[in-house]
Protein backbone atom coordinates (compact mmCIF):
# COMPACT_ATOMS: atom_id res chain seq x y z
CA UNK A 1 0.00 0.00 0.00
CA UNK A 2 1.21 2.82 -1.05
CA UNK A 3 2.27 5.49 1.77
CA UNK A 4 0.63 8.82 1.22
CA UNK A 5 2.96 11.29 -0.44
CA UNK A 6 2.54 15.31 0.89
CA UNK A 7 1.42 17.52 -1.76
CA UNK A 8 3.83 20.45 -2.20
CA UNK A 9 2.59 23.86 -0.71
CA UNK A 10 0.92 26.19 -3.34
CA UNK A 11 2.31 29.09 -1.40
CA UNK A 12 5.35 30.58 -2.62
CA UNK A 13 8.73 30.92 -0.71
CA UNK A 14 9.95 33.97 0.34
CA UNK A 15 13.77 33.83 1.17
CA UNK A 16 14.54 36.21 4.18
CA UNK A 17 16.84 39.36 3.47
CA UNK A 18 19.90 40.21 5.23
CA UNK A 19 18.72 43.49 7.32
CA UNK A 20 22.69 45.14 6.22
CA UNK A 21 21.08 45.43 2.52
CA UNK A 22 18.12 47.76 4.01
CA UNK A 23 21.00 50.32 5.22
CA UNK A 24 22.53 52.63 3.58
CA UNK A 25 26.11 51.83 2.22
CA UNK A 26 27.43 55.17 3.23
CA UNK A 27 25.58 55.43 6.85
CA UNK A 28 27.86 51.41 7.20
CA UNK A 29 30.77 52.58 6.39
CA UNK A 30 30.82 55.89 8.52
CA UNK A 31 28.99 54.93 11.28
CA UNK A 32 31.70 53.29 13.99
CA UNK A 33 33.39 56.79 12.93
CA UNK A 34 30.60 58.80 13.23
CA UNK A 35 30.32 57.45 17.22
CA UNK A 36 33.68 57.92 18.24
CA UNK A 37 33.25 62.08 17.15
CA UNK A 38 30.21 61.97 19.15
CA UNK A 39 31.98 60.41 21.83
CA UNK A 40 35.14 62.49 21.57
CA UNK A 41 33.03 65.67 21.98
CA UNK A 42 31.58 64.08 24.90
CA UNK A 43 34.61 63.63 26.75
CA UNK A 44 35.40 66.90 25.85
CA UNK A 45 33.04 68.99 27.24
CA UNK A 46 32.98 67.20 30.43
CA UNK A 47 36.68 67.00 31.15
CA UNK A 48 36.02 71.22 30.46
CA UNK A 49 32.98 71.70 32.40
CA UNK A 50 35.03 69.82 35.68
CA UNK A 51 37.74 71.82 35.25
CA UNK A 52 38.14 75.57 37.21
CA UNK A 53 38.05 78.16 35.28
CA UNK A 54 41.12 80.46 34.96
CA UNK A 55 40.67 84.12 36.86
CA UNK A 56 39.71 87.05 35.09
CA UNK A 57 42.23 89.02 36.51
CA UNK A 58 45.60 88.31 38.05
CA UNK A 59 46.09 89.53 41.29
CA UNK A 60 47.03 93.42 41.84
CA UNK A 61 49.55 94.30 44.33
CA UNK A 62 48.95 97.57 46.34
CA UNK A 63 51.59 98.83 44.43
CA UNK A 64 50.10 98.93 41.61
CA UNK A 65 46.49 100.13 42.41
CA UNK A 66 47.89 103.59 42.20
CA UNK A 67 49.13 102.79 38.38
CA UNK A 68 46.07 100.72 37.22
CA UNK A 69 42.59 102.59 36.63
CA UNK A 70 40.63 99.57 35.85
CA UNK A 71 41.28 98.63 39.13
CA UNK A 72 39.28 100.41 42.20
CA UNK A 73 40.63 101.02 45.72
CA UNK A 74 39.60 100.23 48.54
CA UNK A 75 37.67 103.08 50.28
CA UNK A 76 37.94 103.65 53.34
CA UNK A 77 35.12 103.67 56.17
CA UNK A 78 34.78 107.11 57.06
CA UNK A 79 34.69 107.90 53.18
CA UNK A 80 31.81 105.07 52.69
CA UNK A 81 28.63 107.11 53.38
CA UNK A 82 29.68 109.52 50.15
CA UNK A 83 32.10 107.44 47.89
CA UNK A 84 31.19 105.28 44.69
CA UNK A 85 31.83 102.26 43.94
CA UNK A 86 31.09 98.77 42.42
CA UNK A 87 29.73 98.41 39.29
CA UNK A 88 27.46 101.28 39.11
CA UNK A 89 29.98 103.69 40.13
CA UNK A 90 29.17 105.82 36.93
CA UNK A 91 25.56 106.04 37.88
CA UNK A 92 24.33 109.88 38.90
CA UNK A 93 21.06 109.76 40.80
CA UNK A 94 20.78 113.29 42.57
CA UNK A 95 17.96 115.01 43.80
CA UNK A 96 19.83 118.07 41.73
CA UNK A 97 19.42 116.83 38.32
CA UNK A 98 15.39 116.90 39.12
CA UNK A 99 13.97 118.73 36.03
CA UNK A 100 12.42 121.49 37.81
CA UNK A 101 11.84 125.40 36.33
CA UNK A 102 15.51 127.03 36.77
CA UNK A 103 15.84 130.66 35.41
CA UNK A 104 19.25 131.56 33.67
CA UNK A 105 21.33 134.12 35.20
CA UNK A 106 20.34 136.23 32.53
CA UNK A 107 16.62 136.35 32.48
CA UNK A 108 14.83 139.27 33.77
CA UNK A 109 13.91 139.73 37.26
CA UNK A 110 10.11 140.69 38.27
CA UNK A 111 10.50 142.16 41.58
CA UNK A 112 7.37 143.94 43.63
CA UNK A 113 6.99 145.06 47.23
CA UNK A 114 4.07 142.09 47.75
CA UNK A 115 6.99 139.92 46.34
CA UNK A 116 9.52 141.40 49.09
CA UNK A 117 7.11 141.07 52.20
CA UNK A 118 5.81 137.60 51.02
CA UNK A 119 9.61 136.47 50.98
CA UNK A 120 10.44 138.29 54.07
CA UNK A 121 7.62 136.98 55.78
CA UNK A 122 8.76 133.03 54.69
CA UNK A 123 11.95 133.64 55.83
CA UNK A 124 11.18 135.30 59.80
CA UNK A 125 8.94 132.06 59.58
CA UNK A 126 11.53 129.74 59.83
CA UNK A 127 13.58 131.54 62.48
CA UNK A 128 13.57 132.27 65.82
CA UNK A 129 15.02 135.87 65.53
CA UNK A 130 16.65 137.94 63.04
CA UNK A 131 20.02 135.98 62.07
CA UNK A 132 19.04 132.66 63.80
CA UNK A 133 19.88 129.46 62.05
CA UNK A 134 16.45 128.66 60.28
CA UNK A 135 14.21 125.33 61.32
CA UNK A 136 14.34 122.71 59.84
CA UNK A 137 10.89 122.49 58.33
CA UNK A 138 10.57 118.54 57.76
CA UNK A 139 11.24 115.38 59.60
CA UNK A 140 14.23 114.11 59.54
CA UNK A 141 15.72 110.73 59.96
CA UNK A 142 19.13 110.86 58.85
CA UNK A 143 22.29 111.46 61.42
CA UNK A 144 24.91 112.71 58.48
CA UNK A 145 25.04 115.89 56.44
CA UNK A 146 25.04 113.98 53.13
CA UNK A 147 21.41 114.00 53.25
CA UNK A 148 20.75 118.08 53.27
CA UNK A 149 23.19 118.49 51.20
CA UNK A 150 21.13 116.12 48.37
CA UNK A 151 18.48 118.86 48.39
CA UNK A 152 20.80 122.18 49.51
CA UNK A 153 23.94 121.99 48.04
CA UNK A 154 23.25 123.97 45.13
CA UNK A 155 19.08 124.39 46.18
CA UNK A 156 16.31 122.88 44.16
CA UNK A 157 12.23 123.63 43.98
CA UNK A 158 10.18 120.47 44.77
CA UNK A 159 6.59 122.11 43.75
CA UNK A 160 5.43 125.05 45.74
CA UNK A 161 8.67 124.19 47.78
CA UNK A 162 12.04 125.97 47.69
CA UNK A 163 15.46 124.05 49.06
CA UNK A 164 17.69 127.08 49.31
CA UNK A 165 21.70 126.55 48.78
CA UNK A 166 23.10 126.07 51.88
CA UNK A 167 26.19 129.03 52.58
CA UNK A 168 27.82 126.60 55.16
CA UNK A 169 28.79 123.31 53.16
CA UNK A 170 31.82 122.45 54.97
CA UNK A 171 30.17 122.19 58.22
CA UNK A 172 29.01 118.02 58.34
CA UNK A 173 26.76 118.43 61.82
CA UNK A 174 23.51 119.90 60.27
CA UNK A 175 21.58 119.09 63.21
CA UNK A 176 23.97 120.85 66.02
CA UNK A 177 22.17 124.66 64.73
CA UNK A 178 19.69 123.35 62.68
CA UNK A 179 16.67 121.71 64.38
CA UNK A 180 13.28 120.44 63.24
CA UNK A 181 10.58 122.87 63.60
CA UNK A 182 7.80 120.72 63.38
CA UNK A 183 8.33 117.71 65.67
CA UNK A 184 5.28 116.35 65.43
CA UNK A 185 7.23 114.55 62.08
CA UNK A 186 9.21 112.56 63.98
CA UNK A 187 7.73 109.60 65.83
CA UNK A 188 10.38 109.48 68.41
CA UNK A 189 10.08 113.13 69.35
CA UNK A 190 6.82 114.47 70.02
CA UNK A 191 7.32 116.62 72.70
CA UNK A 192 8.27 119.90 73.49
CA UNK A 193 11.46 120.15 75.11
CA UNK A 194 11.30 123.00 77.17
CA UNK A 195 8.83 126.25 76.69
CA UNK A 196 10.62 129.87 77.34
CA UNK A 197 9.44 132.98 76.59
CA UNK A 198 12.22 134.58 74.76
CA UNK A 199 11.96 137.47 71.93
CA UNK A 200 15.01 138.16 70.08
CA UNK A 201 15.55 141.33 67.78
CA UNK A 202 13.61 141.72 64.37
CA UNK A 203 14.76 142.61 61.16
CA UNK A 204 16.57 145.46 60.71
CA UNK A 205 15.32 146.74 57.69
CA UNK A 206 16.76 147.06 54.02
CA UNK A 207 19.69 148.23 53.24
CA UNK A 208 20.52 151.88 53.11
CA UNK A 209 22.26 153.93 50.61
CA UNK A 210 24.91 156.29 50.44
CA UNK A 211 22.72 158.31 47.83
CA UNK A 212 19.71 157.31 44.91
CA UNK A 213 20.81 154.70 42.62
CA UNK A 214 23.76 153.69 45.05
CA UNK A 215 24.21 149.62 45.80
CA UNK A 216 22.51 149.31 49.15
CA UNK A 217 24.75 147.95 52.18
CA UNK A 218 23.85 144.22 53.37
CA UNK A 219 21.29 144.83 56.05
CA UNK A 220 22.38 141.65 58.16
CA UNK A 221 25.61 139.74 59.79
CA UNK A 222 27.57 138.16 57.07
CA UNK A 223 29.10 135.73 59.36
CA UNK A 224 27.52 132.06 58.42
CA UNK A 225 26.06 133.88 55.22
CA UNK A 226 29.56 134.56 52.88
CA UNK A 227 27.69 132.85 50.05
CA UNK A 228 24.97 135.46 49.18
CA UNK A 229 24.11 132.87 46.99
CA UNK A 230 22.21 131.09 49.11
CA UNK A 231 19.08 133.17 49.36
CA UNK A 232 19.57 135.87 46.41
CA UNK A 233 20.33 133.34 43.85
CA UNK A 234 19.02 131.64 41.07
CA UNK A 235 17.17 129.37 43.04
CA UNK A 236 15.37 131.54 45.90
CA UNK A 237 12.76 133.00 46.84
CA UNK A 238 11.31 135.53 44.10
CA UNK A 239 11.21 138.52 46.10
CA UNK A 240 15.06 138.49 47.26
CA UNK A 241 16.44 137.45 43.99
CA UNK A 242 19.37 139.10 42.61
CA UNK A 243 19.28 140.88 39.31
CA UNK A 244 22.73 140.62 37.94
CA UNK A 245 23.57 136.83 39.27
CA UNK A 246 26.65 136.36 36.92
CA UNK A 247 28.43 138.85 39.30
CA UNK A 248 29.90 136.75 42.00
CA UNK A 249 32.06 139.56 43.85
CA UNK A 250 28.91 140.74 46.41
CA UNK A 251 30.87 142.82 48.19
CA UNK A 252 32.84 144.33 45.83
CA UNK A 253 29.58 146.97 45.69
CA UNK A 254 27.75 146.09 48.27
CA UNK A 255 29.33 146.75 51.79
CA UNK A 256 28.58 144.88 54.84
CA UNK A 257 26.94 146.63 57.93
CA UNK A 258 29.54 148.17 60.20
CA UNK A 259 27.15 148.45 62.90
CA UNK A 260 26.13 144.50 62.45
CA UNK A 261 29.20 143.04 61.85
CA UNK A 262 31.19 145.11 64.36
CA UNK A 263 33.38 142.90 67.17
CA UNK A 264 33.15 144.45 70.85
CA UNK A 265 36.78 143.60 72.27
CA UNK A 266 36.58 142.52 75.73
CA UNK A 267 38.98 145.85 77.23
CA UNK A 268 42.37 144.88 79.29
CA UNK A 269 41.32 144.06 83.16
CA UNK A 270 42.75 147.12 85.45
Amino acid sequence: MNSAQPHPSHEPTTTPVDSRLRTPLFVRRFLSLIVVIVLGITLVGYIRGITEPAPLTSPVRNSERTTRPDVPQAVRYSEMPVARQQANAGMTSHLSDFKFPKPGPFDPVVRTDEMKLAALADRARVRAYDSAPPVIPHGITQSSAVSCLACHVQGIVVGDRIATKVSHPHYTNCTQCHVEGDRTQTPWATTILAENNFHGTDRAGPGTRAWPGAPPTIPHTTWMRQDCTSCHGLIARPGIRTTHPWLTNCTQCHAPSAQLDQVEFLKERP
